[in-house]
C-alpha cells in the first residue's frame, strides 16, 4: 500500500509505504479472504502509521488470468449542415467505443481511449475545434468476471476501506514505467510478481493488447521443489532461486548450490546446472505466452522495447533471456541498495503501486466528471452487498 499527496503545484509524491507477506492470494485472485484480509489490514496500518495520516479511500489494483481488453472503434458521422468538430459530436463517438458487448458475467475495468482520427487523417488528442466529417476513435476496454472482481472488493471494503477505483495492474504499472514517447513509438511492459504476470502493450500511444499469465516467481519455487522430489522446501527454493540461480546460466554446472536453515540443522543442496535449467524452462515459458499475445506485425516491424518490472524482474540473466526471445531491446531497473532513502521509489517490486498514484492524480478529474465509472462501480458495491 502506497500513500501519495498532490501538491498544489499538481505534482505528487510518495509520503509513506505499507508492505506486508502476501497471503491468501493464489496467481491473483482471492483464495482465503480472511487471511488477504489481514494482510491489508496490516499494510494499512504500516501504510498510516509511515505517512502520519487516515486513510480512507484507496486505488485498487486487481489482476488475474480472467482479465482481458479488446480493442473497440467508434465512429460518428456528424449531420450534412455540420462541419466544426465539438464536445457533442466526439462524446457520441466515445460512446460507440466504450460500449462493447460483452457477456452478463463480464465488469467493464477501465476504458483507455486513444486518439480521434478526423477523416482518416493521423490521430490527436486534441480535435475539438477542427474541421471534417467522420470522427473515429479507438478504447481499448479491459474487463473481467464479476464474481472474482467482487472478491477483491470484498476484501478491500471489509477492512473497511472505500474503493475510489479499480485498476488493471499493469496498467497502474506503466503509468510508472513508460513516457508518453515510449508509448507512442512501442513499448512493451511485463511485470513478473509471486504469482502472475501481467503484461500492457503500446503503440502509437495506444493500447493494442494487455492481460495475465498466472505463473511467476512462486511458479519457479513450486518448480524447484517438485524437480527434487520436495527435498527442498518452498522457503529454500526462494532462496537458491534468488542467491545462486541464473536465467541464462550454465545448464550443464554440476556445481552444488547450497542452502543451510537458520537452525543449521538442515542443508539443502540442487545442483547449479539443474537449478538454473529449472529456472529457464519456467521464464521461457512465461516469457513466450506473452509474446504470443502480441500482435505478429508488431515484431515483424521492430517496433517494440521491453520494459520488466516486478519482483521477479530482479532475477539474475532475465534480460537476456527475454531478449534472445523477443530478439529487441529489453530494459530493467537494478535492486537499490538497502538503507537508501525512498530506495522504493525505484524498486520494481513497488511499481504497480506507485503507478496508482499517478493513474490517480491523471484520471481523478476525469472519473469525477463521468458518469459512467461511479454508476458502474455504485451497481458492483451493490451486487456484493446483496450477497452479504
Amino acid at each position: 500500500m502506497v500513500v501519495g499527496e498532490v501538491r498544489p503545484d499538481a505534482t505528487a509524491t510518495i509520503i509513506g509505504v505499507g508492505c506486508v507477506p502476501s497471503a491468501g492470494v493464489l496467481k491473483g485472485e482471492i483464495e482465503k479472504p480472511q487471511h488477504a484480509r489481514q494482510c491489508v489490514r496490516d499494510a494499512l496500518e504500516q501504510a498510516q502509521n509511515s505517512a502520519n495520516a487516515d486513510i480512507v479511500n484507496v486505488y485498487l489494483s486487481v489482476t488475474g488470468e480472467h482479465i482481458y481488453g479488446e480493442s473497440n472503434t467508434g465512429s460518428y458521422r456528424l449531420p450534412e449542415e455540420e462541419t466544426l468538430i465539438d464536445e457533442e459530436f466526439l462524446a457520441r463517438a466515445r460512446e460507440k467505443a466504450e460500449n462493447l458487448d460483452l457477456a452478463s458475467d463480464r465488469f467493464v475495468i477501465n476504458r483507455e481511449l486513444g486518439g480521434y482520427s478526423i477523416d482518416g487523417r493521423p490521430p490527436t488528442l486534441f480535435p475539438e475545434g477542427l474541421s471534417g466529417r467522420t470522427i473515429d476513435v479507438n478504447c481499448h476496454v479491459i474487463h473481467g468476471v464479476r464474481t472474482r472482481l467482487q472478491n477483491s472488493l470484498r476484501c478491500v471494503m471489509d477492512v473497511p476501506l472505500e474503493v475510489s477505483c479499480m485498476v488493471f495492474a499493469p496498467l497502474a504499472t506503466a503509468m510508472r514505467v513508460l513516457k508518453r514517447s515510449q508509448k507512442e513509438s512501442g513499448a512493451l511492459v511485463i511485470d513478473i510478481g509471486g504469482g502472475t504476470t501481467d503484461y500492457i502493450c503500446y503503440k502509437g500511444g495506444e493500447i493494442v493488447a494487455c492481460g495475465c499469465i498466472p505463473a511467476g516467481g512462486r511458479t519457479i519455487n513450486n518448480d524447484i521443489t517438485v524437480v527434487t522430489g520436495h527435498s527442498v522446501s518452498m522457503e529454500a527454493a526462494e532462496a537458491l532461486k534468488c542467491r545462486e540461480g541464473n536465467a541464462v546460466g550454465d545448464t550443464k554446472d554440476r556445481s552444488l548450490a547450497l542452502y543451510r536453515t537458520d537452525t543449521g540443522l538442515h542443508d539443502v543442496a540442487i545442483m547449479r546446472g539443474e537449478l538454473n535449467q529449472i529456472i529457464q524452462d519456467r521464464l521461457r515459458d512465461i516469457l513466450e505466452r506473452v509474446k504470443r499475445r502480441i500482435p505478429d506485425e508488431l515484431w515483424r516491424k521492430n517496433g517494440l522495447e521491453v520494459y520488466l518490472s516486478g519482483g521477479t524482474s530482479l532475477m539474475r540473466g532475465l534480460d537476456g533471456l527475454a531478449n534472445s526471445i523477443f530478439g529487441t531491446r529489453v530494459q530493467r531497473w537494478p535492486l537499490q541498495p538497502m538503507g537508501e532513502e525512498k530506495s522504493y521509489l525505484n524498486d520494481p517490486r513497488y511499481f504497480t503501486a506507485i503507478g496508482l498514484i499517478r493513474y490517480a492524480q491523471k484520471y481523478e478529474d476525469e472519473t469525477a466528471r463521468t458518469t459512467s465509472w461511479p454508476s458502474w462501480l455504485d451497481w458492483l458495491r451493490r451486487v456484493l452487498l446483496r450477497g452479504k
